[in-house]
């Protein structure tokens, strides 16, 4: 992970009329990760990644990109990529002129042109259908290309507004696979979604609630940050007994319709537990983001 952030904003502020879309939002986004921003519809995200590339401009507050004032962001465009939730590809062009387009656009040489566009048409499983109509295909399939095309250039930062809509699972987790392996190399990959599992894969997270942050961090932070452990349920012969010794030892203990739970403080402490009982089954409970964040909204 990078030392300088990709992305830093302070106190930056957007309205349109008398809505208030951006309300003071303090963010930082570290170099060299995947940063899932999330938040219900009308919360901010889009119109902050508008910000970023100076689609609009802020009423106040200060951002940077990449080092640069967001005032200057214009002499950067070609370490960024931004993958709007707009239709921005041209119609009347195949899948494959639609890639030669924006790798001219970028100054790619040809046979680099070529190499990115077959590895990347090939990511996005669209190989066998480069002479189509960039208009004729389907929302998952115009999804693919929109990325595809952003990704081109190779930048440093990319800007992905709910990138897998659309997507069947299995490509999703390709896409998946190659933005954390563009995060291993030092490029930084901002993504908006409403789907927690994806979140939950990303190194980092924010949380946006009104225009401004309500939480940010790891995952493993956020769910501390909210108090959620995981449980670790038990079957057990003699439910009392076990849980008595359990909470003697120091476990958090709650017993519900027979079954022992055991809130963890880590997961290095399931050996610990079964050296103690021996129980008849159990389950490992993960704590979710979804709770976490409407604990969070619910505190705020």
């Amino acid at each position: 992970m990078g030392t300088q952030a990709a992305i830093s904003a302070r106190g930056v502020t957007k309205s349109f009329g008398r809505l208030q879309v951006l309300d003071n939002l303090d963010l930082d986004i570290p170099s060299g990760v995947t940063y899932c921003l999330l938040g219900p519809n009308g919360s901010g995200k889009t119109t902050f990644i508008r910000a970023i590339v100076r689609l609009l401009r802020l009423d106040g507050g200060e951002m940077k990109v990449l080092g640069r004032p967001v005032s200057e962001v214009n002499e950067i465009y070609s370490q960024i990529g931004y993958m709007t939730q707009h239709k921005a590809l041209y119609p009347d062009l195949t899948v494959q002129e639609n890639m030669e387009f924006y790798a001219g656009l970028y100054g790619l040489a040809k046979q680099k042109r070529v190499e990115r566009i077959e590895e990347l048409l090939r990511m996005v499983d669209l190989l066998e259908h480069r002479g189509r109509l960039a208009g004729a295909l389907s929302g998952g399939m115009y999804q693919r290309l929109s990325l595809a095309c952003t990704l081109i250039h190779e930048p440093e930062l990319l800007l992905l507004d709910e990138p897998t809509v659309g997507v069947d699972p299995r490509l999703r987790q390709t896409f998946w696979d190659y933005f954390d392996r563009l995060a291993g190399e030092g490029k930084t990959v901002l993504i908006t979604t409403h789907i927690m599992d994806e979140a939950e894969k990303c190194q980092r997270v924010g949380y946006m609630r009104a225009g401004r942050m309500a939480a940010q961090g790891s995952p493993e932070e956020i769910l501390r940050l909210a108090g959620l452990k995981p449980v670790l349920r038990l079957w057990l012969a003699e439910p009392e007994k076990d849980a008595a010794l359990l909470r003697a030892e120091g476990y958090e203990i709650d017993i519900d319709d027979g079954v022992v739970q055991v809130r963890l403080e880590s997961h290095a402490l399931i050996k610990e537990i079964l050296a103690a009982v021996s129980p008849l089954d159990m389950r490992l409970a993960e704590p979710r983001l979804e709770e976490a964040f409407l604990r969070l909204s619910e505190a705020a």
